[in-house]
């Protein structure tokens, strides 16, 4: 839209302040939109489930009389371990699951009664105390260290980086 002054015609400056909210609010979801795609995409890269890439999503607030603003957030509880690492001690071990054997993730979880078995410089291995042909069902080790796997916060920053090219884009057109 083009604005022209003279004094021949009048411009209607309701049009063109409803223009320029239609541009910035299209430009914030333009922008999340991208930060949606790309965290999927890292998300997906890093070896995760389609859950976990749907999780990632994205809520725009269009803050009438201010600027509109997007909010993104993942749904996994736990899933900033991934964007920053983590390392997690047992108390005195912890026990992780071997396989999908048990079908749930922690002793506590299991309804059967448990038996360690330890071996001398090995980690301790619990079996189903009835059933030990299921062979082991959880391993004990003392701490474990998650290494980052997600890079969101840069993807996100990129994103929010070009929320004014998309502003004139949306101007221009």
């Amino acid at each position: 839209m083009k604005i022209v002054f003279s004094s021949e015609k009048s411009v209607d400056w309701g049009a063109v302040e409803r223009q320029i909210e239609a541009a910035e609010l299209g430009a914030v979801q333009d922008a999340a939109k991208l930060a949606i795609a790309e965290g999927r995409a890292n998300i997906a890269a890093a070896g995760f489930p389609a859950r976990w890439q749907a999780a990632l999503k994205s809520r725009v607030f269009p803050n009438k009389g201010g600027d509109p603003a997007a909010l993104i957030f993942d749904t996994m509880p736990f899933a900033g371990v991934f964007e920053r690492g983590a390392h997690i001690g047992g108390q005195p071990l912890l026990w992780l699951p071997i396989g999908d054997k048990a079908g749930v993730r922690s002793p506590r979880q299991y309804g059967g009664k448990l038996v360690s078995v330890n071996v001398r410089g090995k980690p301790p291995l619990l079996f189903d105390a009835s059933n030990r042909e299921l062979g082991p069902l959880f391993v004990g080790v003392r701490a474990v260290t998650i290494r980052k796997r997600f890079n969101l916060l840069s993807i996100f920053a990129k994103a929010a980086g070009k929320v004014a090219e998309f502003f004139e884009q949306r101007m221009k057109s």
